[in-house]
């Protein structure tokens, strides 16, 4: 998911149904893979000697579903388990757009809309970053391919290093298509918010090689999507994941300043609205629910 450009198009929430059968990402054209047609099959003996097998229906002709033979659904309530990622990312905002808490500095607490990130730098600090933007067009060409891979399903490097996926973590799949939606949707509210041009709009010699995504600057989408998805899993994983959780982040991140898509600052901002919007996350039931699940699935020893 990661859900970043209008052209960045397949974003993190793109390849989404499909996922959710086959264990992965949300996407935005809801059609299930899966199809399941009911026809007449034929009876397992014949109705007569010479005649004709019966047609077998469904529900079979011999049970009434009003009748005690037709058992009611074995939950009374949607289990958890069987939401598909992506939807229940989307519940999750619910809960999340209600949360607050405390700021580990000030004390004071605040909510999805207040956080203080900053703002953009002013003009002699952005001169500087341009500066440094140039600097990078050189290491384009050796980052090309993995940059282009992150425009979207950026939790795929994730799920490469630490060898996971919907099949054998379904709580951490879940913990991650969370971490991409809601990060999505800060970075998108703060965008907003600022407006801070794309580089290349400031300086078009910077020409970006990809697409430049039709929304704004500050702050990093990818940078915010990637340290929250860093910082949740850091809460379910063991101790010694943490640096590289660290460092795929602000990869990620970086890798959109070499291909001229960011300013330095619109990552460190990312940065410090991935780190609030996770306090948020934390106080959210949903979220708490999933950590205490998915922390088992790492503490659990499959050794043999």
């Amino acid at each position: 998911m990661s859900a970043i450009g209008s052209t960045d198009a397949a974003d993190a929430a793109d390849a989404a149904d499909a996922a959710d059968a086959a264990g992965g990402a949300g996407g935005l054209v809801r059609v299930s893979p899966v199809i399941r047609p009911i026809g007449t099959s034929p009876g397992l003996t014949r109705s007569a000697p010479g005649g004709n097998f019966p047609g077998n229906d469904w529900p079979p002709a011999s049970v009434v579903p009003t009748s005690a033979g037709w058992q009611p659904a074995l939950f009374q309530q949607f289990p958890l388990g069987a939401w598909g990622g992506y939807y229940l990312s989307v519940a999750a905002l619910g809960e999340f757009v209600q949360a607050s808490a405390a700021d580990p500095v000030t004390g004071a607490n605040f909510t999805w809309s207040d956080i203080d990130i900053g703002g953009p730098v002013g003009a002699a600090d952005r001169n500087a970053e341009l500066a440094e933007l140039f600097d990078l067009i050189d290491y384009r060409p050796r980052v090309m391919a993995e940059a282009i891979a992150q425009r979207s399903g950026i939790e795929v490097y994730w799920r490469g290093i630490f060898n996971f996926n919907q099949a054998s973590h379904p709580w951490t799949s879940d913990l991650v298509q969370i971490a991409l939606h809601v990060g999505e949707f800060q970075a998108m509210h703060y965008k907003y918010q600022f407006g801070r041009v794309r580089p290349s709009q400031i300086s078009p010699l910077l020409m970006p090689p990809i697409e430049v995504p039709g929304h704004a600057s500050y702050p990093s989408g990818h940078a915010t999507e990637s340290w929250l998805l860093s910082g949740l899993l850091a809460e379910v994983m063991p101790a010694q994941a943490g640096v590289p959780l660290a460092l795929l982040a602000e990869r990620v991140a970086r890798n959109r300043e070499v291909m001229g898509l960011h300013y330095p600052s619109d990552s460190a901002a990312g940065k410090l609205l991935a780190a609030a919007s996770k306090l948020l996350l934390m106080e959210c039931d949903m979220v708490k629910t999933l950590i205490a699940k998915a922390g088992d699935e790492w503490a659990l020893d499959r050794s043999v």
